[in-house]
């Protein structure tokens, strides 16, 4: 299997699985439904009955459901309750993605082992994805994530490709115009 590497920086945290595989399995399913939200989950009903909600009163609803979790975020930080989740064993940062895979920065695990871990992927809003994966040839192989979660990471990778491409492009035209 082959895949375009990207460079990024997010932060990870893992631990092998055997150690914790029915808590991380607890967690895995926990972290998807808490992005069901009342109000994400209105908004999805909403999509589905009216069709995509193109144009610009999707970025308004968007906008207008984020700032709905950060009013409820701040009210849970009020009330003293705190997102908590299970303390992994190792954390690291990954350097480079690509679909369905990525590199860590300083790796110490080790090939053919299932791990568990947590990626901050700088989206909007910030997600907490978790993911079990297996180093293979020095790259880091997702075996299980949630469809939303990886439609969202394929999207991640997408939009750093674009701008890799921008760039690249970019250096060429100044190349170009410097001869």
């Amino acid at each position: 299997m082959k895949s375009r590497l990207i460079d990024t920086l997010l932060k990870i945290e893992y631990e092998e699985v055997h150690h914790n595989s029915e808590s991380f399995v607890m967690e895995f399913n926990k972290l998807t439904q808490s992005d069901e939200d009342p109000i994400g989950e209105w908004l999805r009903l909403m999509r589905a009955k009216k069709g995509n909600l193109e144009g610009e009163n999707t970025i308004i609803l968007e906008l207008l459901v984020e700032i709905y979790r950060k009013i409820e975020s701040l009210e849970q930080r009020i009330e003293g309750n705190k997102k908590t989740y299970l303390s992994l064993a190792n954390s690291d940062l990954v350097t480079t993605i690509g679909h369905s895979c990525f590199a860590l920065k300083d790796s110490k695990i080790s090939e053919n082992i299932l791990y568990y871990g947590r990626i901050e992927l700088p989206t909007f809003p910030i997600r907490i994805v978790p993911i079990y994966f297996v180093l293979r040839d020095n790259l880091a192989w997702i075996e299980k994530i949630h469809s939303r979660d990886e439609m969202e990471w394929d999207s991640y990778v997408a939009s750093k490709e674009r701008a890799l491409i921008r760039f690249m492009k970019s250096n060429k035209k100044v190349n170009v115009n410097d001869n």
